[in-house]
């Protein structure tokens, strides 16, 4: 355990320091700002509806949709395919923790930064509603932002373990990046295209945490859900560690 909890200090230390992930952070923080300004700018011209009280859904949607997929790519080209190229991951397999604490502790840190971008998230969204003064602050509203951010941290962990098995295949952060993105837009487009397609791929969860603020979903539909992406992220997990554990380094 001692070695799990160093793993992933060292992990989340070398993404504070990468200029990227701090950019991230930054550009999650302003984007929420800069689209109220730009809304309450164009909503006496155009008639643009101004920040209401689903602009935190709203920002949630944009984020999980371009966003954090992004950031998720450029994370985990760095998280495996960066450190086989420059030979690092070794040095990290010579320091007392195994190959499955390694792999435990980057895909965790990575879980720590994206529940850390969605909290930012959630929280400047909901105050510029709060100092726009059309947020409606009781008991139903908060729960559902809950509800909302949690499903979508979990939709997230999910994509992240899909592509960090994929990962495991390349060792250039070059290709993985392309790669990914090319399978992210296809995952995507395809439901256009083939009816159905999009109930057994997770890249078309993103947008899943919108089941939970309807009230027209069943309990059972959304159990559904929630066991498929579980389901998604424990298989790709497993799946990605057995290919990690037999890379060569």
């Amino acid at each position: 355990m001692e070695g799990l909890r160093a793993g992933i200090k060292n992990e989340l230390l070398l993404m504070i320091y990468r200029k990227k992930t701090l950019m991230f952070f930054i550009v999650s923080a302003f984007i929420p700002l800069l689209l109220m300004l730009l809304f309450q700018a164009l909503h006496p011209i155009l008639g643009i509806v101004a920040v209401g009280s689903t602009y935190p859904v709203q920002m949630l949607g944009i984020c999980t949709t371009f966003l954090i997929p992004l950031f998720m790519f450029l994370e985990i080209s760095e998280l495996f395919p960066q450190e086989v190229s420059s030979r690092t991951l070794k040095l990290t397999l010579l320091k007392p923790i195994t190959r499955l604490g390694a792999y435990t502790a980057k895909f965790l840190a990575l879980g720590f930064a994206i529940g850390g971008l969605l909290f930012l998230l959630g929280i400047v969204s909901t105050l510029c509603s709060i100092l726009f003064g059309t947020i409606h602050m009781g008991n139903v509203g908060i729960i559902s932002l809950i509800k909302a951010y949690t499903a979508a941290f979990l939709s997230m962990c999910s994509l992240a373990a899909l592509f960090v098995f994929i990962a495991q295949f390349f060792r250039s952060t070059g290709g993985f990046l392309m790669f990914s993105i090319f399978v992210f837009a296809g995952g995507k487009a395809v439901p256009y295209f083939i009816s159905g397609f999009s109930s057994f791929s997770i890249i078309s969860y993103t947008n899943g945490y919108s089941l939970w603020l309807s009230h027209a979903i069943s309990a059972g539909r959304l159990a559904t859900t929630t066991l498929f992406l579980l389901s998604g992220l424990l298989l790709f997990l497993s799946v990605g560690y057995f290919f990690f554990d037999r890379k060569e380094v």
